[in-house]
């Protein structure tokens, strides 16, 4: 659990620097992300000198290698969503439409995963989930943008992509999985964009901070999984987007609505209760 707590807070910091790079300075997103995944990749394989490890006899399996080609192609297409998310979109807004990604993820793995049942964790999710649509209501319609489009399909990749990393962490430790998907996405993403470098000192060292929340983030979500589970992990994940919606109004003076500020409230009483009951 302290792991997913962590994690939560580095998602936080994560998105917030992630907002202020492609957001506020408007760097180019064909640049942004070649440089974030190298950063990525470098940082996570000084992990993998002590964590690492890799089940070979596993991993090359034809089912492992099916699901690891496709969390590829799943994590490439989300994160394309997702940034184009964060730059056009006010980050309080942004994250409200985050904050479904538990509800999705908790469904996917009840379907795929058996083992991961439990409707003490189930039930509030589901209630908070509720909470966070009532917010987007307006006028008894949904207020969906097409940014916002985009981004509820790139979240709903994204909880798809967490199945396959619960699955894969069987072959991989979480440091190797993440890092290697790291190196594959960066290589991809370089030849994809074949990108200019120049960006300023400063906004190199954004990109490296975010890349620091975004190990931090994903490794510890790994070990999560793997040691508590997908449901659970994902439950106390909520956090994160939550620290994210309130830290917007403070530091990047965004507009904070009272109906989202309850929305909140109720996301993370049922955080508190699944950690508690759950």
């Amino acid at each position: 659990m302290f792991n997913a707590i962590i994690a939560s807070l580095g998602y936080a910091g994560g998105v917030l620097t992630d907002k202020i790079i492609v957001g506020r300075d408007k760097t180019p997103i064909k640049i942004f992300m070649p440089v974030l995944f190298i950063a990525l990749c470098v940082i996570t394989g000084l992990l993998t000198f002590r964590w690492g490890g890799i089940d070979y006899d596993l991993a090359k399996t034809d089912k492992f290698l099916f699901l690891f080609i496709l969390m590829i192609v799943v994590s490439i297409s989300w994160n394309g969503f997702y940034y184009r998310g964060i730059q056009k979109e006010d980050l309080h807004e942004f994250e409200l439409i985050m904050l479904l990604s538990p509800l999705v993820t908790i469904i996917l793995a009840t379907i795929f995963l058996p083992d991961e049942r439990n409707y003490n964790i189930i039930i509030p999710s589901i209630i908070a989930s509720l909470a966070l649509i009532f917010t987007n209501l307006k006028k008894n319609h949904l207020v969906i943008s097409k940014t916002a489009k985009g981004s509820i399909f790139g979240m709903i990749l994204m909880s798809f992509e967490l199945i396959l990393i619960k699955v894969l962490l069987d072959a991989y430790s979480p440091a190797s999985l993440y890092f290697i998907r790291t190196l594959v996405i960066a290589i991809i993403f370089l030849f994809a964009y074949r990108p200019k470098f120049s960006i300023s000192f400063k906004t190199t060292g954004l990109i490296i901070l975010s890349a620091v929340f975004g190990v931090i983030q994903m490794v510890l979500k790994f070990y999560g999984f793997k040691n508590i589970g997908v449901i659970e992990t994902t439950m106390i994940l909520l956090l994160g987007p939550a620290i994210v919606y309130v830290m917007s109004g403070f530091w990047l003076k965004e507009k904070i609505k009272t109906k989202d500020i309850v929305a909140v409230s109720v996301i993370a009483s049922s955080v508190l209760y699944v950690t508690i009951v759950g």
